[in-house]
């Protein structure tokens, strides 16, 4: 994949070689004041640059030169030009006419994109380790760590003070005057989609999931994919052999997962030849790799596979991930009760609402409760937000966040949320879990995995706005997750794949890389960095970690969080 990397002085003085441009980068393109690593330079004297891909369709084929033809869209109509390209990219364009700067990325933010502006310039890279190096960044963000600590994903934010992401699907103009944002795309949030019969929907899907698939892996002449057994990756993997691509698989083998079973079919009815990774070797986390120049899960595991990928010629990695999303895996789905109250059709959202109690053997009245909160406000839970009798009453789990740095803690600009508030009530849960997920970044390449095209085909932009358009009933049943993908990928699978309710738990995995660090913390309580630096409450944090290292309830999903953070400022500070 291409580098992106430039900067911009605003009293236009000459540009030193330094920085990226030291060792030789790529091709410059200079201007007073700017020099950038460019793709392309337009008839009109504007500069782009372009990492990943475009693909056909939308406003013109871009796959041949995407620099060209992004320069070329927003020439014709501006930052709203960008709006039709579909594809995984990220961009930088100097604009000569406006004298400045424009920084965009794809409507999930595959590849990364930061900036740095300072009193006198601005600096860009595709690379936060590389940005954080030129810019001498070193103050860590208060705002960043609160919210990681609470939540281990972070909107609009790095860790460091003065570096920002490109957020996706948003374009920056930067300039002597200011930062101006201008959102080119949104969440389809007023789209609605009803097509004649259920096979209808079924053909869409498939067609959709082949044109992912086709995108991701053109232009590549060795690919890699990621299958863990499960319906996402194992779908990906098929498309891409039926597709005739040159594939090699990449499976993780580990004892207290028991997947063995299910990608051994998966590579036989690919007949693509498979790789098998002990996940013995390539750990969820380690106190010397937690991320990097952020802090991230899975570092060993990325940092293997780049070298696997490196062995084997391949330039792209798919994986499965977002499928799950997208393709309805939601064993709750109970807020479809709200159409019908919405519409006032009582008899019909009982039966609705009794249909999901029996699934999912529960009391009918809390499933009614919260339809009849959706229908008529505009409260919105999380999409994981546990259905239960107690729900309302149960206490709050301790978090272990420092009392000083909670008032402290700044809510996300309301501003620059995607609109996910104006979607029917039966979907809103839906659209605000794709809004965060997106406006977080989670499906962002790491920076290990930079040189190579990570690719998501389930995160399609043509097949999520078709999969929150469609209603929700077509993806997700009482009892039947998944229900759509099961009938459109029939065929596509092994019988025993398709039809699986679940996968491995990874749990056991996650305990044993984060254990031995736990009781690592706990061995100098007084020297936890966290605790030092004012973002945690000792005594909280430390009850907290002997609950874990003894198996006990300690809400482990954001203790993770801690540990992981403790270690990474440890590294990385």
């Amino acid at each position: 994949m291409s580098r992106l990397a430039g900067v911009f002085y605003f009293d236009f003085r000459p540009v030193l070689a330094a920085g990226p441009f030291a060792n030789g980068g790529g091709p410059l393109f200079t201007a007073p004041g700017v020099a950038m690593i460019r793709g392309t330079v337009s008839p009109a004297g504007n500069a782009c640059a372009v990492d990943g891909r475009l693909d056909d369709g939308g406003a013109g084929s871009g796959a041949e030169c995407p620099a060209a033809t992004l320069a070329a869209a927003y020439e014709r109509s501006g930052v709203a030009g960008l709006r039709p390209l579909v594809g995984d990219w990220s961009a930088a364009l100097w604009d000569a006419g406006r004298r400045s700067v424009v920084l965009a990325s794809d409507y999930a933010g595959i590849r990364p994109l930061y900036f740095c502006r300072e009193a006198g310039r601005l600096l860009w890279s595709s690379s936060l380790a590389e940005l954080v190096r030129w810019s001498g960044a070193s103050r860590l963000d208060e705002q960043y760590a609160g919210r990681f600590l609470l939540r281990g994903s972070v909107a609009f934010r790095t860790p460091y003070a003065g570096i920002e992401p490109v957020t996706p699907g948003e374009a920056v103009a930067i300039s002597a005057e200011g930062i101006r944002r201008e959102r080119f795309w949104d969440v389809p949030a007023d789209r609605d989609v009803r097509l004649r019969a259920d096979a209808d929907y079924e053909e869409r899907l498939l067609e959709l999931f082949r044109e992912g698939v086709a995108a991701r892996v053109r232009g590549h002449a060795r690919v890699a994919a990621e299958v863990s057994g499960g319906l996402d990756s194992s779908s990906v993997a098929s498309m891409a052999a039926r597709l005739g691509t040159d594939l090699t698989t990449f499976s993780y083998t580990d004892a207290e997962t028991a997947e063995d079973k299910f990608f051994s079919l998966v590579e036989r009815y690919c007949g693509r030849p498979a790789v098998h990774l002990p996940l013995s070797d390539l750990a969820f986390a380690a106190p010397d790799q937690t991320g990097g120049a952020a802090p991230a899960y899975w570092e060993p595991r990325y940092r293997g596979l780049a070298a696997q990928l490196n062995r084997l010629g391949a330039t792209a990695l798919l994986t499965g991930q977002f499928g799950d999303f997208a393709m309805g895996n939601l064993q709750d789905d109970s807020d479809q009760v709200a159409r019908y109250l919405r519409r006032g059709h009582l008899g019909a959202a009982g039966r609705e609402a009794y249909a999901w109690s029996q699934a999912l053997r529960v009391p009918i009245y809390p499933i009614l409760w919260r339809a009849l909160r959706l229908a008529f406000s505009q409260w919105t839970p999380g999409l994981t937000e546990e259905l239960s009798p107690v729900m309302l009453t149960s206490p709050a789990a301790s978090d272990s966040l420092s009392p000083t740095l909670r008032p402290r803690l700044e809510p996300p600009d309301s501003r620059r949320e995607l609109s996910w508030r104006s979607a029917p009530p039966e979907c809103r849960r839906r659209f605000r879990a794709l809004a965060e997920m997106l406006q977080a970044r989670t499906l962002q390449t790491p920076e290990a995995l930079l040189p190579f095209a990570y690719a998501h085909p389930f995160a399609h932009r043509p097949l999520v706005e078709f999969a929150m358009s469609i209603p929700p009933g077509q993806l997700c049943r009482p009892g039947e997750p998944r229900r759509l993908m099961r009938r459109a990928f029939a065929g596509l699978l092994p019988e025993p794949v398709l039809k699986r309710r679940s996968k491995g738990d990874y749990g056991p995995v996650f305990r044993r890389a984060l254990v031995p660090m736990a009781h690592a913390m706990l061995r100098d309580v007084k020297g936890i960095r966290i605790v030092e630096m004012g973002f945690a409450d000792r005594e909280s944090l430390v009850a907290r970690l002997e609950r874990y290292t003894q198996g006990l309830e300690c809400n482990e999903a954001q203790l993770r969080h801690m540990i992981l953070f403790e270690f990474w400022v440890r590294e990385a500070w």
